[in-house]
C-alpha cells in the first residue's frame, strides 16, 4: 500500500498531460491484427495528431495479398505509418527459425504491395535473446547471418525499405539455454558480423519499465523506459560508429484488470498516467521517431493485462487520458506518380481553333490525389498552346483514374517543318500529324486514324 501511495503522489507531481515537445508525431500503437486499424486509427491520430504509427506482425503463413494491401490502403486513408515486424510460424512451442526461402517470400511479398509512404519500415524479427523466439535456441551467429541476408535482400528489391534492428528483451538474464542478456547478444553479433550494424537504418527497442513492468518513468538504465539509451551507449562501447533513430515498438505498463485481477500490476488509471509521463520524457528526445505501446487489442491471456481493450473490445475508460493527450503531425514522403489511360482529341483539328481534349490518368503512386495536389505543366512543340493539368479537391486513390479536360490550339507557323507533339511532364508524347501538305488540318496519330489520314492524304498528293 505504501508503494502504491508513493506512485500516485509521483504521478500527481509529474505533468502527465503534456503537449508533445517533439516536432514530429511519435505516438502509435502495437496492433494484433490488420483489421484493428479501423478502430485504432482514430486513437492514434487523436487530439491534433496526424500520420501516427502502427506496428503489426506479418507471418510467413499469412501472406494474403488482399488482406495486406487492404491494410496498407487503410493506413493510407487514415494517415498511419506502418511498421511491419517479420515473423515465421509457431512450431513446437517456439517461433520457427526463418529459412532463406522464408525471407525471400516475405521480401518479395512486401515489395509487391503498394505502401502508404515512401519509407517502408521493417523489423528484423523479435527478441532473439529468447530461445522461444528463434527456433528454440540462443544462436546470435545464425541470426546475424539471416539478418544480414534479410537486410540486403529487402534493399536489393527497393532501397526505400527502412530496416530496424531486432528489438531485444533488455531485462532477460544470461540464463542459457532459455535466455541470454542483451549485452552478450549485441557483443556476439558485433564480433561475428559487425556489418549487421551498418545495414540497419534504425534501432528497434523494447524499452519497458522493468523489472516486472512496475518501474517508474523516472527510472534510468538498461531496464527502464530509457533502455534505448543504454543500448546506444553499449553499442558505441563495442565500436559501433553509426548513430540511429529510435523506434520503441513495444513498451508500456500492464494493468491489474484482465481476465483475472493481478495485483502485481498497477490499476489501469495509474498505468495510463505512468505511460503519459513516459511519453513526455520520450517526446523530449529528438532521436525517438515512434513509440507503439504493447498492445491495443489482446484482451485474453497471456496479454490481457497489456490490452487497451477489455473483453468486450471497448477501450478501458482510463485510457481516454492517452487519447486526449495533445499530439503533433508527421509529414511522411509519399510517391506521387501516374500513367496515361487514354487521351481523347477531335479526329480533325484545324489550326487557329481552340479545342477541348480529355486525358485520363491513373493514380499509380502512394498519395491520394486531392490530399496531394499538383499540376503537370505542358511540354509541346512551339506551334501548340496547351493547358496544364491540375488535380482538384476530389479524392483519387491509388488504382483509380481521373479525367482531366484541357484546352488545345495549334498555330499555323509559316515554314514550320518539325513534327507536332503534345505532352505534359513525365507523360508520353502524343504526335499530331498534318492531314494535308498545307499544314492547316491535323489529326492525332494513333492506330486506325493513321490509316485514315494516309487515305485522306492520298487525295492531296
Amino acid at each position: 500500500m505504501t508503494m502504491f501511495i508513493f506512485v500516485l503522489l509521483l504521478v500527481f507531481f509529474l505533468n502527465y498531460r503534456p503537449i508533445l515537445a517533439s516536432e514530429a508525431n511519435i505516438f502509435g500503437l502495437h496492433l494484433t491484427q490488420t483489421s484493428d486499424i479501423n478502430s485504432a486509427a482514430p486513437l492514434i491520430n487523436s487530439t491534433g495528431g496526424d500520420w501516427g504509427w502502427a506496428t503489426t506482425v506479418i507471418r510467413t503463413d499469412q501472406l494474403n495479398f488482399q488482406t495486406w494491401q487492404e491494410y496498407f490502403d487503410n493506413c493510407r486513408k487514415y494517415h498511419i505509418i506502418p511498421i511491419i515486424r517479420l515473423a515465421t510460424i509457431i512450431e513446437n512451442d517456439h517461433w520457427k527459425t526463418p529459412s532463406y526461402s522464408d525471407i525471400d517470400n516475405l521480401a518479395n511479398f512486401l515489395n509487391n504491395l503498394n505502401w502508404p509512404t515512401q519509407k517502408r519500415h521493417i523489423i528484423l524479427f523479435n527478441e532473439i535473446n529468447h530461445a522461444s523466439e528463434w527456433g528454440g535456441q540462443i544462436d546470435p551467429k545464425n541470426f546475424a547471418d539471416l539478418a544480414v541476408y534479410t537486410a540486403i535482400k529487402f534493399k536489393s528489391l527497393n532501397p526505400d525499405f527502412y530496416i530496424l534492428s531486432s528489438p531485444l528483451d533488455l531485462a532477460a538474464p544470461q540464463n542459457p539455454p532459455e535466455t541470454a542478456s542483451a549485452a552478450n547478444i549485441y557483443r556476439e553479433i558485433f564480433l561475428y558480423k559487425p556489418e549487421y550494424f551498418n545495414l540497419i537504418d534504425g534501432l528497434g527497442s523494447h524499452s519497458y519499465p522493468n523489472h516486472g513492468y512496475i518501474g517508474l518513468p523516472t527510472d534510468t538504465g538498461q531496464h527502464s523506459i530509457r533502455g534505448y539509451i543504454w543500448e546506444l551507449n553499449y553499442l558505441k562501447s563495442l565500436g559501433v560508429t553509426s548513430t540511429y533513430p529510435i523506434f520503441i515498438t513495444e513498451t508500456g505498463w500492464p494493468h491489474r484488470e484482465g481476465e483475472a485481477v493481478d495485483n502485481h500490476y498497477y490499476s489501469a488509471n495509474t498505468s495510463a498516467k505512468l505511460l503519459i509521463s513516459a511519453i513526455k520524457i520520450w517526446s523530449a528526445d529528438v532521436r525517438i521517431k515512434a513509440i507503439t505501446p504493447f498492445i491495443y487489442n489482446y484482451p485474453h491471456t497471456p496479454f490481457d493485462h497489456f490490452s487497451w481493450l477489455n473483453s468486450g473490445e471497448t477501450i478501458y475508460p482510463e485510457y481516454q487520458q492517452l487519447i486526449d493527450l495533445p499530439k503533433t503531425s508527421n509529414q511522411p514522403v509519399q510517391i506521387t506518380q501516374y500513367q496515361t489511360v487514354a487521351n481523347h482529341l477531335p479526329f480533325i483539328i484545324f489550326t487557329g481553333t481552340d479545342y477541348i481534349g480529355q486525358i485520363i490518368l491513373k493514380n499509380t503512386g502512394q498519395s491520394i490525389w486531392g490530399e496531394t495536389k499538383f499540376c503537370l505543366n505542358p511540354q509541346t512543340t512551339p506551334n501548340v498552346t496547351l493547358d496544364a493539368i491540375c488535380t482538384g479537391d476530389n479524392y483519387i486513390y491509388p488504382g483509380q483514374s481521373e479525367t482531366f479536360n484541357y484546352k488545345l490550339k495549334i498555330s499555323n507557323i509559316p515554314d514550320y517543318q518539325d513534327k507536332t507533339f503534345i505532352s505534359w511532364e513525365k507523360l508520353t508524347q502524343l504526335e499530331i500529324s498534318p492531314v494535308t501538305n498545307f499544314g492547316t488540318i491535323f489529326s492525332p496519330k494513333t492506330g486506325l486514324k493513321d490509316k485514315l489520314i494516309q487515305y485522306i492524304q492520298s487525295f492531296f498528293i
